[in-house]
């Protein structure tokens, strides 16, 4: 492990100072050794920490160094911001709070990067465009236009160089995640290296807005026929990876109160539309929104709103949607094993995990937030303490789920801010209800039924050939079973070392018995007075008896640990 983070250091030097000069000015000394282990780099690239390590706690000083380092490690702390299920309450609560502060970059550099794109200057695609961009964000900035036809679009750009700074960075977090799997991070079944794997992927496809587009596309196809909701066209002739040109909404955005009010919005409405949208999403299509803070969605009249940046999406599978479901239901009868159940059918729950002590932290929680008034009751505080029980449970959450969390977080904190009597629960109960009557629609049954049907005949056509197989394997004797016992080679390996220990020590006694017998002989050359075949056997029983002491003693301190 050392020599691969050896590699990427050397690779990406300069980077690696910035980094451990901001964790050992931070306080984190260790992580910053760890990350540069040779005392010449150590010496003149470490900066000795302040007393920042007084003035702020972890929690703080964890935010701050993130902030610090830049778009991809905001980003990262962004996520983990949710992330109650894998990191303490109190840093969880820290991260968010993250501000991604970026500064715009000038219009003349992004007039480069399109023109390199698409091999066109701006003024010959559009017939207006606006050069203070309407946001800037750690990966692109955007523009609004005219096309020369007269449609008015958005124009998002890619930074320049921020490719390469991203990749740069998540190289170096692998190395950072690995180190702390190593040393802080043993006992975890959530490991961070799979956290940055998956941290990773979604950044690189943001990096792609041809991604974006289609995800764009498929939304504005699933919602084609729905008044309520609006998703705005891709021009594909002006799109690339680094460049992305979309239809104008023309509304208000839901983070702009003064405007909403100034319309005359219904804002009780609103938060029920949204979120009502959002479920429709989860439960119906299995496509959702994955970042829908009010920045992206947008008010387009009481009866209809518009969504953009379509960068992070969630995708759920039946079985992922069932086990929602069924996690909803247990909690609305107060049903622990149920839960318990539907976490062992994901594989999320690990060998050693107490399920008595899971069960009944599981029955406190459904107890408290069942007694509680629907209108008091808060979905993303009864989301979040199961997080914070699965943190202690060591439960691993399915990456996907925690998108959706974390979705269903914003969503929840957007309606309440519309309307603080909102209650995402009651929505649910609402929605899961109405999934039940299309569960049990005749022409649903009969579909399912229809293609379950067809699924089995193909199964049957199969059969025969599968079993003719297997018989005319029997017969030539080619037929292989393989049965893996979990452990097994561990034990093999301590049944080897045992017997080899007692070999030894059965050596040990022999050379003392044969050497006292020689010894007491009092024949053949001598050696400090002692006969020398014996005083050679005592000698060489002593190293093997030292060195089986040694090893006894190591393996007392191992199982110790």
């Amino acid at each position: 492990m050392i020599d691969f983070i050896l590699n990427n250091k050397y690779k990406n030097i300069k980077r690696y100072k910035e980094i451990s000069q901001v964790l050992a000015k931070y306080g984190f000394s260790i992580m910053a050794d760890k990350l540069h282990n040779k005392s010449f780099i150590k010496t003149h690239f470490l900066k000795k920490s302040n007393d920042i390590s007084n003035k702020y706690n972890r929690a703080q000083r964890i935010r701050m160094a993130l902030e610090e380092l830049g778009p991809t490690f905001i980003k990262l702390g962004q996520i983990l911001s949710t992330r109650y299920d894998i990191l303490p309450e109190d840093i969880v609560d820290e991260l968010s709070r993250l501000q991604d502060n970026v500064n715009e970059y000038p219009v003349e550099k992004a007039k480069k990067i399109f023109k390199k794109e698409l091999n066109k200057d701006i003024d010959e695609v559009f017939s207006n465009f606006n050069e203070t961009p309407i946001a800037a964000a750690s990966i692109g900035q955007v523009y609004k236009g005219r096309l020369k036809d007269g449609r008015n679009v958005v124009i998002k750009i890619q930074r320049p160089n921020i490719r390469k700074i991203i990749f740069k960075d998540l190289n170096i977090l692998f190395s950072i995640a690995k180190l702390v799997d190593e040393h802080f991070n043993k006992k975890n079944p959530v490991k961070y290296v799979d956290v940055v794997e998956e941290f990773s992927y979604l950044l690189k496809k943001e990096l792609d807005y041809t991604y974006e587009a289609q995800n764009c596309e498929n939304f504005r196809e699933k919602f084609k026929d729905d008044d309520r909701i609006f998703i705005p066209k891709v021009y594909w002739e002006y799109t690339t990876k680094k460049i992305l040109v979309t239809e104008m909404i023309h509304g208000v955005k839901l983070s702009d109160f003064k405007k909403l009010e100034d319309m005359a919005i219904d804002k009780s409405k609103i938060a029920h539309l949204g979120a009502q949208i959002f479920m429709e999403q989860i439960f119906i299509h299995g496509f959702f929104h994955g970042d829908p803070h009010p920045g992206n969605i947008f008010v387009i009249n009481n009866n209809k709103i518009g969504f953009v940046d379509f960068g992070i999406v969630g995708y759920l599978d039946k079985e992922t949607l069932s086990f929602i479901v069924t996690m909803l239901k247990a909690g609305s009868k107060k049903d622990a094993t149920k839960i318990v159940e539907a976490l062992e059918k994901m594989n999320a729950i690990p060998v050693e995990t107490d399920e008595m002590n899971l069960k009944r932290e599981l029955n406190v929680l459904l107890n408290y937030y069942y007694n509680v008034p629907f209108d008091k009751l808060n979905f993303s505080d009864a989301l979040n303490d199961l997080l914070r029980i699965s943190y202690r449970h060591n439960i691993k959450i399915p990456s996907q789920l925690v998108l959706l969390i974390k979705s269903v977080v914003t969503i929840e904190g957007v309606s309440k801010k519309l309307n603080p009597d909102f209650s995402l629960i009651q929505l649910s109960d609402e929605l899961l209800i109405e999934l039940k009557k299309q569960k049990f629609n005749f022409n649903r049954i009969l579909s399912e039924g229809a293609e379950m049907s067809l699924d089995t005949l193909k199964d049957l056509k199969d059969l025969p050939r599968l079993l003719k197989q297997a018989f005319h394997r029997i017969e030539k004797n080619k037929l292989k079973i393989t049965l893996k016992i979990e452990g097994f080679n561990e034990l093999k390996r301590e049944i080897n070392i045992m017997t080899n220990k007692v070999s030894l020590s059965l050596m040990v006694s022999a050379l003392v018995v044969g050497s006292s017998i020689v010894i007491q002989s009092k024949t053949g050359p001598t050696l400090l007075g002692m006969n020398a075949m014996g005083f050679i056997g005592f000698s060489f029983a002593g190293i093997l008896g030292m060195i089986l002491t040694i090893s006894i003693l190591m393996d007392i301190l191992r199982y110790r640990k």
